[in-house]
């Protein structure tokens, strides 16, 4: 079987794109209803896409004056798009750091048994501090306390999912014996940060383990995600620069006995699709007449540790502040965007400009050929084992790409034309 790119379409309201709610190409009035997630997640699965990924964030964005930043909890959305979806795997976030693993762990294992067998749970820190905030915090735990955390979080949530045995439900109406209790486990687990007794309210799900996806992009959290993911979703700019880093990873995974091509790398693009390339970058021009650089800036802010980018010159160019960072800042996003900056001699309003129309991801603008001849060159080199599509627009940009990118993408063989498995771990392990 050739080698095909995997897909998952990062859904976020009506789009990534600062203030695209503006645009005559979305109805924001609807983003909060279920119509709108189904048209999405009917669209992507259309597109035979591996999943739709749902985000989150734990407090409400600086920018929400202008901007519609706000966010509904990914595993309600994703539990009532169970029941409109028949095929398509769908990935929630939830926090390691202000979340029990107890919780996550039955959250997604009931979201697993809702959809015969399609959940995914995005694995994340919480590097926010307006977000420990409304979890009775005061401060939020430096970067290497919150993957300690994690680290343990996962292995908590993994020895419960293998709680209950395959075959621990017997349900033998005649001698009224519904378990076999001797293949229910506790866990008792004692460690670090949790204590836990297990097991689960509910039995083993359909896929047993639940894959995981993981987006960190430092050491720490690469060495997570090398452990414990199946997709790791990642920010690059570079073809050179991803291809280094899937091979870090790759080694990494390796190196903790897995096997070749467990972890799956997805770069994220945005694509912004017109009949010619020149239609394409008229479109972009259009939805970036739509940022407000100070909006934006007040967005990056979040990633920087809340150093006030507001108060910088918009026309000067953009600072190095890696080394001014709170040690509870992210620290694969700041880098990065500072990176950009400065190998390309950005002003603060050009980077913010730029991260405005995709949220820091690579934008491809150009005819559904060009965006193609792309996707497949970074494909074709082992930079990227497929892509999370974040579409500028929602589900105006989704459909553009699904109707016609995909269609091109399967003619080269490069893309599935039909789902050959049922459940999230099938679409994921289908090469």
């Amino acid at each position: 079987m050739s080698r095909k790119m995997h897909l998952a379409v990062f859904a976020q309201g009506v789009g990534v794109a600062q203030s695209v709610w503006r645009s005559s190409r979305t109805k924001p009035e609807r983003m909060h209803g279920i119509a709108h997630w189904a048209e999405v997640a009917a669209t992507a699965e259309r597109g035979f896409f591996d999943a739709l990924f749902v985000a989150d964030a734990l407090n409400l964005s600086p920018a929400i004056g202008t901007d519609a930043t706000d966010r509904p909890d990914p595993v309600a959305v994703l539990s009532a798009l169970s029941a409109v979806t028949d095929k398509i795997g769908l990935i929630g976030t939830s926090s390691t750091t202000y979340n029990d693993p107890f919780t996550v762990a039955r959250q997604f294992a009931t979201l697993d048994h809702l959809s015969g067998g399609r959940a995914g749970w995005n694995v994340v820190t919480t590097a926010i501090p307006a977000a420990a905030e409304n979890y009775g915090s005061a401060r939020l735990p430096d970067h290497e306390d919150r993957y300690a955390r994690g680290e343990e979080f996962v292995d908590v949530v993994k020895a419960l999912w293998d709680g209950w045995e395959p075959d621990a439900i017997v349900a033998d109406r005649e001698s009224g014996r519904w378990t076999d209790r001797d293949k229910i486990h506790r866990i008792d687990h004692k460690g670090e940060h949790f204590a836990v007794a297990g097991p689960l309210t509910i039995p083993r799900s359909p896929q047993g383990q639940i894959p995981l996806a993981q987006a960190g992009s430092s050491s720490t959290g690469m060495k997570l995600g090398a452990r414990v993911a199946d997709l790791v979703f990642t920010t690059q700019h570079d073809l050179n620069e991803a291809l280094d880093f899937a091979d870090r990873m790759r080694g990494l995974a390796a190196a903790e006995g897995r096997r070749s091509g467990a972890v799956k790398v997805l770069p994220g693009i945005t694509p912004i699709i017109g009949e010619t390339d020149a239609a394409a970058r008229d479109l972009a021009v259009e939805l970036g007449s739509l940022i407000d650089e100070q909006t934006t800036l007040k967005f990056l802010e979040q990633a920087f540790g809340d150093i006030d980018l507001t108060s910088l010159d918009l026309d000067a160019p953009f600072p190095d502040l890696r080394g001014s960072l709170p040690t509870n800042a992210s620290v694969s996003r700041p880098k990065l965007f500072t990176e950009i900056a400065l190998r390309d001699g950005l002003t603060v309003r050009q980077l913010a400009q730029r991260i405005g129309l995709g949220i820091g991801h690579r934008t491809l603008i150009g005819s559904a050929e060009t965006v193609a001849d792309d996707m497949q060159r970074w494909f074709d080199s082992g930079a990227a084992d497929g892509f999370i599509i974040l579409p500028a627009d929602l589900p105006a940009g989704l459909a553009d790409f699904v109707d016609q990118v995909v269609p091109r993408l399967q003619k080269r063989g490069l893309l599935r034309t039909e789902y050959t498995g049922h459940t999230l771990r099938d679409h994921i392990d289908e090469d």
